[in-house]
């Protein structure tokens, strides 16, 4: 299992983000500086969501995404607002190690529209069978129909991975749901690699996340308010 630390972007500065919304913005902050930081403390990849491009405020991060990509030797994995093949191509050619894109759940372009990149499809959780639709409207599926979504996905387009977003719990610091550990516990049972991110507080959820399958925990709020240790989970998960 990873521990991957996560930089939420908006006007080119951190934010923390609560259910999708946008709870604080610390002008101070460096992204870059930031990254390097979590490169020198070990980590193996960074997460790294455009807040403006998911909220469509009209403005994008992309250049100090891209700067971020550039001043780090590590992978740095791109999320947020991400629409069509050009974004994705465009971050790929800057360097990213692969991009999250979160098209409607059980979409049957979606293939054919992104096939042949480095894609890690990424699913916002909102309670057993309630998915976030594009934008901010909920669609109920049965999660063994998402499932089987993302299995034909993944032998179509070879997916890198599924990320998926407890937007409920999302910034909460409430900790993992335990409706989401039986979804993600199912996801699992598809082979492919499985991330989370969502209210993680504890050393607890990890190893919760650990025992359903989960190989990479995105962590942000909790880091950057010194909840949890970085070099302690590493530890205790024996990273």
């Amino acid at each position: 299992m990873e521990i991957i630390p996560s930089i939420d972007l908006m006007y080119s500065k951190r934010v923390e983000v609560v259910s999708h919304e946008v709870e604080t913005v610390f002008g101070e902050s460096d992204p870059i500086e930031i990254a390097l930081f979590w490169e020198k403390a070990g980590a193996n990849m960074i997460h790294v969501v455009d807040i403006d491009a998911a909220l469509d405020t009209g403005r994008r991060n992309t250049s100090i995404i891209e700067k971020i990509i550039r001043s780090v030797k590590i992978p740095v994995q791109v999320a947020g607002g991400i629409r069509d093949r050009n974004q994705v191509e465009e971050f790929l050619s800057a360097g990213a190690y692969r991009v999250v894109v979160r098209p409607r759940p059980c979409s049957t372009s979606f293939a054919k529209d992104f096939s042949g990149l480095k894609i890690v499809l990424g699913i916002d959780y909102l309670s057993k069978n309630r998915f976030r639709d594009l934008g901010k409207k909920s669609i109920i599926f049965g999660e063994e129909e998402v499932v089987s979504w993302v299995l034909k996905l993944s032998s179509s387009m070879g997916l890198n991975g599924v990320l998926v977003t407890d937007v409920g719990a999302e910034g909460s610091l409430n900790g993992v749901r335990e409706e989401a550990l039986g979804f993600l516990k199912k996801l699992g049972e598809t082979g492919l690699e499985i991330m989370y991110a969502g209210g993680v507080s504890s050393v607890k959820d990890v190893l919760k996340l650990r025992d359903v399958g989960v190989e990479g925990v995105i962590i942000g709020k909790a880091l950057y308010k010194g909840l949890l240790s970085f070099q302690e989970l590493r530890r205790v998960i024996g990273g």
